[in-house]
């Protein structure tokens, strides 16, 4: 089964051709198709809303089953900042209006954008955090990642959508090489003295929000191959 997963992010398709390993699902990147997806407003309040209008849309467009997610940081001290504004967020006026909050207290939220510039926007997103919370005692620095993942059939119909959380805290300094986004300022509460981006890749899928929603997603995609290999078979 192809499967399109609609992200030019490279660390996110990486994750996914992992947690898919072993299932009889390629997955593609939109360099696959050999031509650009269609830009889809994530104007939704939650991550959800815009996960499952992404897949939907990418999966018309490509012809086949597509997977979006919306997911990154939100932080108890800020209500719940960036919340689904999270890849952007340095983009932002600094005295702008506030990011919508997230479905729960201090979770996560939104998609990356481009290859080009990304570390670059990483870099300016880590810097606005750590400046947010300078003066934030360390018991006050909890945070929490959230990935909604949503798949879609080729006609658009979304089939379902998962939650990951993981729960940690946000450090004082930048530590790590792995991962991207705001992995670096990351502690998480499974490995509380490591930062996400000094986990090794097998680490973090085993902790990460991502890794969670996709434990939760596998089945559901168990189940879609069997459903497409019995029809196959009966034609």
């Amino acid at each position: 089964m192809d499967l399109l997963f609609g992200t030019t992010n490279p660390g996110k398709l990486r994750e996914l051709r992992r947690l898919v390993a072993g299932l009889p699902i390629r997955v593609l990147s939109p360099e696959d198709l050999g031509r650009e997806l269609p830009e889809v407003e994530e104007d939704g309040l939650t991550f959800a809303a815009n996960a499952e209008k992404k897949a939907a849309e990418w999966a018309r467009f490509a012809g086949v089953h597509a997977l979006a997610d919306d997911s990154g940081l939100c932080v108890d001290a800020l209500d719940g900042a960036p919340g689904v504004r999270s890849a952007r967020w340095s983009d932002e006026e600094p005295e702008g209006p506030a990011s919508p909050v997230c479905e729960l207290p201090g979770v996560a939220a939104a998609e990356m954008g481009p290859v080009a510039g990304r570390a670059a926007r990483d870099e300016r997103n880590n810097d606005k955090l750590l400046r947010a919370l300078a003066a934030v005692p360390d018991e006050r620095r909890g945070a929490e990642y959230r990935a909604v993942l949503a798949l879609a059939r080729p006609d658009g119909t979304v089939v379902t959508s998962v939650t990951g959380v993981c729960r940690g805290r946000i450090g004082r300094a930048r530590r790590g090489t792995e991962g991207f986004g705001y992995d670096p300022l990351f502690l998480p509460q499974a490995a509380p003295d490591r930062t996400m981006a000094e986990l090794s890749p097998e680490e973090k899928d085993a902790i990460s929000h991502r890794g969670e929603a996709f434990r939760r997603l596998r089945p559901v995609l168990e189940a879609l191959v069997r459903t497409l290999d019995v029809s196959g078979a009966k034609r």
